[in-house]
């Protein structure tokens, strides 16, 4: 049997591919199949990559959520916190209430000891331990009456933190007072396309043990969950997108306009 020759002949504005039934292609037809499937390519990956990112996907029209995790849910004050505590007033003397404090451990603020209590000017020993911020500033505001007119006091934390993880910037946040997970995801330069929106994983400590929370950012479950406001020593780890072998954009261009390069090649011949 005889096997067929394949020879490539060469015409004007067409590039022939001869065998026991001729095809003729026009070239200009050839390379605009070639730059469609191009990009049909470009458009299919990033409407992949952008449903992908889509975050709380569910609510498809404008809705109000009802009984969530508000803002009313306030951190609370515990042994070893350093406060920052600041007080402006009227009062000629109010910087007098401002002076550094525990300069000895090289800090400037209020550390709760062991009892729980801070030492504060002309007050003294103040018990703090289980109040929230603006407890304990409407009791500095209200017990500083008889030494400063209009007393104005602002409550913060300066040693609590959360740390972040994974397919995000890795840092650690300060946490001044409370911060939700979209807050300090945000200030990680948020979750890029390398990593899972709905697999972000909270370890929190609670009572000596260790908690580990997987939550999704496609739907607004995160809304109603204990963890959408972050703890003092929460770490928060966004998981990456497993690394697949396929070809990039600039890959599939570099092919393809070898391709083409092949093609006139050959119909010059």
């Amino acid at each position: 049997m005889q096997n067929s020759k394949k020879t490539f002949s060469h015409r004007k504005k067409y590039i022939v591919l001869s065998t026991e039934n001729s095809l003729s292609i026009p070239k200009g037809r050839l390379i605009e199949w070639l730059l469609s499937l191009l990009i049909l390519f470009s458009v299919t990956s990033c409407s992949s990559t952008i449903k992908n990112r889509i975050y709380f996907n569910d609510l498809q029209k404008d809705t109000t959520l009802r009984n969530i995790v508000t803002e009313n849910y306030d951190l609370k004050i515990q042994k070893n916190d350093l406060l920052g505590i600041t007080v402006a007033s009227l009062s000629p003397d109010v910087a007098y209430y401002n002076a550094p404090q525990n300069s000895e451990a090289g800090t400037n603020g209020f550390l709760v000891d062991e009892k729980g209590d801070i030492n504060f000017v002309k007050l003294g020993t103040l018990h703090v331990e289980g109040l929230t911020r603006k407890q304990l500033k409407d009791t500095l505001e209200t017990q500083l009456i008889p030494w400063l007119k209009d007393a104005v006091v602002s409550v913060g934390f300066l040693n609590r933190h959360v740390t972040m993880l994974g397919a995000v910037k890795s840092q650690i946040i300060s946490l001044p007072g409370n911060m939700t997970i979209l807050d300090a995801i945000a200030s990680s330069g948020d979750i890029g396309a390398g990593g899972k929106i709905d697999n972000v994983l909270v370890i929190r400590d609670t009572a000596g043990t260790k908690e580990f929370k997987r939550l999704s950012l496609k739907d607004h479950s995160i809304f109603y969950s204990p963890y959408y406001y972050l703890q003092p020593n929460d770490i928060v780890y966004v998981e990456p997108v497993k690394i697949k072998t396929q070809l990039t954009i600039p890959q599939v261009i570099s092919y393809i306009t070898t391709g083409i390069s092949l093609i006139i090649l050959l119909s010059r011949l």
